[in-house]
């Protein structure tokens, strides 16, 4: 299941590319613009795996659909479902694990690529390094019970999580990122082909472990 918080701008490219990438059936579903009805009909326990991708929006909004999210999500984790979350999708783990969420620049949106470190995992391998695209303004700030701290950078010390003894991570930035998101959030040329052949081989290690 690809579930897409957007309010404004669907990421269908990322969805359809994740939906290329896939040896097996991916749906998609947009809450916030459509309704939660598609997330209930199509989750169950034996879901191969969930992925939530960003949005406009903050995970700290009192948004219905957003609700409806969270009981996937928590019943998904219950059961061992694998899951990953990018930026909101990141965020939205970290808060409702116990984690804090918060403004990390004084409300200031800021934008671009950065260099992300990663510790050794079990889902991702040895320790590496690799530019990320990045466009939010809140950032976990302190890590849930139970979750260690996966990557950092200089920009930002959580840059990705991972559950202690359930198949849960969440990356900050938009490894799931195409051409589309790069037009959307102006990032220009530097660093985009570095960072999509990064953030893809991430995602995609994803994809293919399930």
């Amino acid at each position: 299941m690809v579930i897409d918080p957007a309010v404004v701008t669907p990421s269908i490219e990322s969805f359809n590319r994740i939906s290329k990438v896939a040896p097996f059936n991916v749906t998609y579903h947009l809450p916030a613009l459509y309704g939660a009805s598609s997330l209930h009909k199509e989750y169950s326990r034996n879901t191969l795996g969930i992925i939530v991708l960003g949005s406009a929006t903050s995970v700290n909004d009192k948004n219905q659909w957003q609700n409806e999210i969270v009981k996937i999500l928590l019943d998904g984790a219950n059961n061992n479902v694998p899951i990953l979350g990018l930026c909101y999708g990141h965020q939205l783990l970290g808060k409702i694990f116990g984690g804090k969420v918060e403004p990390l620049w004084e409300g200031e949106i800021k934008r671009g690529n950065r260099l992300v470190n990663l510790k050794n995992s079990l889902m991702w391998g040895k320790p590496q390094s690799g530019l990320l695209l990045y466009s939010h303004q809140d950032g976990i700030t302190q890590i849930p019970p139970d979750f260690n701290i996966l990557g950092s950078s200089k920009m930002v010390s959580i840059e990705a999580i991972e559950a202690e003894n359930k198949p849960i991570w969440g990356f900050q930035t938009h490894i799931e990122a195409t051409e589309s998101f790069v037009k959307e959030h102006n990032l220009g040329n530097d660093g985009i082909k570095e960072s999509y052949k990064f953030g893809h081989k991430l995602l995609d290690k994803f994809i293919l472990s399930l």
